[in-house]
């Protein structure tokens, strides 16, 4: 990752994310901008990205406080998910389905972040704190990422994956726990099973072959 998920979150004004989000889901649905204006006007489940946004912004209002919790749970209502109004996400979510969808408030993500149904991101209980993603990242049907980790660029976890550790940028992720199974375009041959494991073969990698053994 290059800067932090937070400061990529921040940056751009509440316009431009309702903007960079239509287009998001313009380009995943395959829609024009007229179609998916009149979807936006007809059909509540694409609405709630909209609202979602109206959701954070009010949050930080300490007059919309109330509006921002209404939202919430408007937007449960509606749609069956649960996102909450504190968490800090980049331009360009795309939400592809909304069934089971929970994002807890103190997730941060960057840009362009894709979620499918039935996703959860958020708290690991006892040790609290929940995840940080990088830009790009991409989150498959039924996939769990939790606790104070961080997701690096374009990541994408597999369905049903159980994302407990650090994910280094370029990776694939799948399995219970999750481990690593491509890197860069490339399957791995051992799954990473952490960034301890991932740092760990860098450095043997540097440090050059092994010549245990040899005779010589």
């Amino acid at each position: 990752m290059t800067h932090a998920g937070a400061d990529r979150a921040d940056q751009p004004g509440w316009r431009d994310l309702v903007g960079a989000d239509v287009e998001a889901l313009a380009e995943g649905f395959a829609v024009s901008r007229t179609r998916l204006a009149l979807r936006l006007l007809v059909h509540a489940r694409w609405r709630v990205t909209v609202y979602w946004r109206l959701a954070q912004r009010g949050l930080r209002t300490p007059l919309l406080k109330p509006a921002a919790l209404w939202l919430t749970d408007r937007i449960l209502a509606i749609s069956g998910a649960e996102l909450q109004a504190g968490a800090r996400i980049g331009p360009g979510v795309l939400i592809k389905h909304t069934t089971g969808l929970v994002v807890g408030d103190e997730v941060v993500a960057g840009r362009r972040l894709t979620l499918h149904q039935n996703v959860t991101l958020g708290d690991r209980r006892p040790y609290g704190g929940q995840p940080v993603l990088g830009d790009d990242v991409t989150i498959g049907a039924g996939a769990v990422v939790l606790g104070p980790i961080t997701l690096g660029d374009r990541v994408v976890v597999a369905a049903n994956a159980v994302v407990l550790d650090d994910v280094p940028d370029d990776c694939v992720v799948a399995g219970a726990p999750a481990r690593v199974v491509r890197q860069r375009g490339r399957a791995v041959a051992a799954p990473v099973t952490s960034m301890t494991d991932y740092r760990g073969r860098g450095t043997r990698a540097a440090a050059g072959p092994s010549h245990q053994g040899d005779s010589r």
